[in-house]
């Protein structure tokens, strides 16, 4: 009979179940856990599981639950499901989200008592859950709500609600927003009152419902005593309780997942629950899908040792029959913009297939967008968020240009005029206001009275400077602003006092000047960012019609792409910089964590995968991503090199090139003009200059390019 069953796939369907697959398809009663690794065919194989519940074993189609993270992946399986079985289906099966199905049970549950409750999340809601954040962020911090903590205060309010943590165990969370507690406590105040809730409250309350109205929950496992959870590596601490709780306690319960490609845990992802199955269902079977159909053999041979690193994890073996095609590259470029360059060249090879350029963070394909727009290359971006836009560094940044196209502008020059050397005080700003004269900035603070010789001195430096700045090409004015303005020292102090990464920020202002190299006039970059926005705004959905594909790694999961390329992998980067005050067993949560997100990026390559990192920002040496130290371990052959756009090291082996420098010598660099050598070890030299301090420099690509005497 089973047999006959996956003769019938074949013959009728064209599905060839592999035996790992088969043995998982004939589960029928318990708990499972299927551990499927990238591109195995998971899908199919809870698709053919369903349709073997129905066809051999005569279940009733709709008392079968199929719950998974996303609507699009419920969608896809749904869709997957019909394409396949659905003439020979009669009654339907219940494809839906965790939330969907959360929504269903608080709407049985608020019908059956009279309740009503409105959702403050979606374009008809009657009040906005942002706006509602914004007020009393404001009530209680005495400050405008910026859209990066308005991302923090979101992320944190679902955490909590994700991970069912009580307001009595605040204190052990390091939440970044100042107030936390209070403002949590006053928003849940003003939903209860209102009969407001938003998406997490629907996981909650759904929760808090089934374990009070006995009769509901009842009605849930009668009605669905088979369950299937794909994507279970995504399911919060409060999903998986529901979950379990509806399956009791026959536990009729098929899981899918892959803890190596658990993501989401700053949304409240729990894989714990995942290594923990055996113990939490007593009796659990749990299967492998280890066959990868997707990529290329050396892609699963590279992606499959370096997952390993970690130790919170099932022990797999990926492996594929697939053929070898080109190896993993691993690519050293000089800096941001011969990234792009060398990108640039590869779009423009005659590839037929699908093309991705992933990222760890949307900042990092601003000035990539800029560029393909401007050349007219057809490409479709996901997710993007328009925050970007209002970072108070570009805010900044575009208040130092309208000064100096406009000295009158006193709204602008407020905003800045204490993040520059300019030495000018508050009183001299209020007074100003108050008694301003139709004339520059600069000539109304020369006019106060009581003015010391130096601070004469000092604004008649500035007025000089930005009168220069004003005729300056964008890509000077911004480098202008950055160094003789003195304003890089202050975004540098107040990155550390507001616990922003700076590497981060540097990253961003590194991303405005690849965009001004491509303006000929500070008002052409100012427009330019204005169009970027726009065409953000209107073009963050996935377009199906074109061939290149701009994504972050979350954005990418579950995708797959003949050829992919991962840049910007930088440490402080691709990880992010750790905090240094968590415990070493936070330390080790997070930076797992992020190796299964390199190993999503790596395995959504099909073909070919290239691994990209620039060794300078801002002039100075960054070290590439600790993950690249560890793969460049592993690979055996050395990377090939271009000397038109980057560098590449020998694969264990060290870079070696004559020179004639020495400690203590003083040099000459095109850019950062006099400095003095302070060490020497392989390739880099550690130089300290006058002006711009210490800086780590490679002696290769200086010597290459000139760059010192």
């Amino acid at each position: 009979m089973y047999n006959s069953f996956f003769q019938m796939l074949h013959k009728n369907h064209n599905i060839e179940l592999n035996p790992q697959q088969k043995k998982a398809v004939l589960h029928k009663d318990g708990p499972a856990l299927i551990l499927a690794v990238p591109g195995s065919g998971k899908t199919t194989t809870l698709i053919c599981r369903t349709a073997h519940l129905i066809f051999h074993h005569k279940i009733n189609p709709s008392n079968i639950l199929s719950v998974t993270f996303s609507k699009a992946s419920a969608t896809d399986m749904k869709k997957r499901f019909y394409d396949v079985f659905g003439e020979h289906i009669h009654s339907k099966v219940y494809f839906s989200t965790i939330h969907q199905l959360a929504l269903k049970i608080v709407n049985q549950y608020a019908r059956k008592n009279n309740i009503s409750y409105t959702i403050i999340e979606g374009s008809n809601s009657p009040i906005q859950k942002t706006i509602l954040l914004k007020n009393i962020y404001e009530q209680f911090n005495r400050e405008k709500l910026t859209e990066e903590k308005l991302e923090a205060l979101l992320s944190h309010i679902s955490f909590v609600k994700n991970n069912l943590i009580q307001e009595n165990d605040f204190s052990s969370y390091d939440f970044e927003v100042n107030n936390f507690l209070d403002m949590y406590t006053s928003y849940e105040k003003y939903k209860k009152k209102h009969g407001f809730i938003d998406f997490d409250d629907m996981l909650s309350l759904a929760f808090s419902i089934l374990k009070k109205d006995k009769i509901l929950l009842h009605q849930y496992r009668n009605h669905y005593p088979y369950i299937q959870v794909d994507e279970a590596q995504d399911t919060s601490k409060i999903q998986h309780n529901i979950i379990y709780l509806l399956s009791t306690p026959h536990h009729n319960l098929f899981m899918v997942g892959d803890d190596d490609q658990s993501i989401y845990g700053f949304r409240g992802a729990h894989p714990k629950a995942l290594l923990s199955f055996d113990q939490i269902y007593k009796g659990g079977k749990l299967f492998f899908l280890e066959k990868n159909y997707r990529s290329s053999e050396e892609v699963v041979c590279v992606s499959n040792d370096f997952i390993k690193k970690n130790t919170q994890r099932y022990i797999k073996n990926m492996y594929t029959q697939n053929q070898s095609f080109e190896p993993v590259q691993i690519i050293k470029i000089q800096n941001f913009f011969d990234q792009i360059k060398y990108i640039d060249q590869e779009l423009k090879t005659a590839y037929k297939g699908t093309t991705a350029i992933l990222y760890r963070s949307h900042v990092s394909s601003i000035a990539l967008v800029d560029f393909l727009l401007k050349n007219d290359i057809s490409f479709s971006i996901n997710g993007f968020q328009t925050s970007f836009f209002h970072h108070w560094l570009i805010k900044d940044l575009l208040a130092f240009l309208k000064v100096s196209l406009n000295p009158y502008d006193l709204e602008a020059f407020e905003k800045i005029y204490y993040k520059m050397n300019g030495y000018i005080s508050k009183k001299s700003i209020l007074s100003i206001k108050e008694y301003q004269r139709p004339i520059s900035v600069f000539d109304n603070l020369l006019n106060e009275p009581d003015l010391k010789i130096f601070q004469i001195k000092n604004l008649k430096r500035l007025q000089k400077d930005f009168y220069h700045l004003s005729s300056m090409n964008p890509y000077d004015a911004l480098v202008f602003i950055e160094e003789n303005l003195d304003y890089k020292k202050y975004f540098k102090n107040y990155c550390q006092r507001i616990r922003s990464s700076y590497e981060n920020t540097l990253l961003i202002l590194e991303q405005l000047k690849l965009i001004s190299k491509n303006a000929s006039s500070l008002i052409e970059f100012i427009e330019r960012l204005n169009a970027l926005e726009s065409f953000f705004i209107q073009n963050s959905k996935k377009n199906e019609k074109v061939s290149i594909y701009l994504s972050t790694v979350h954005g990418a999961k579950g995708l797959e792409f003949d050829r992919v390329y991962m840049i910007d992998l930088t440490d402080g980067q691709f990880p992010p910089n750790i905090p240094s005050d968590l415990s070493e067993e936070e330390k080790i949560n997070l930076i797992e964590e992020e190796r299964r997100l390199f190993y999503v990026g790596m395995t959504r390559a099909k073909k070919n995968l290239s691994l990209m990192i620039p060794i300078f920002l801002d002039g100075a040496y960054q070290k590439s991503s600790p993950f690249i130290e560890e793969l460049e371990n592993h690979l055996k052959t050395e990377v090939s090199s271009h000397k038109d756009f980057y560098i590449s090291y020998p694969i264990k082996s060290e870079k070696t090139i004559a020179h004639s420098f020495s400690i203590h010598m003083k040099i000459h660099h095109k850019f950062f003009g006099n400095g003095k050598i302070l060490s020497i070890e392989k390739d880099f030299m550690e130089v300290d200059f006058k002006k711009f301090g210490i800086r780590s420099l490679s002696i290769s690509v200086c010597i290459e390019q000139g760059m010192i005497k």
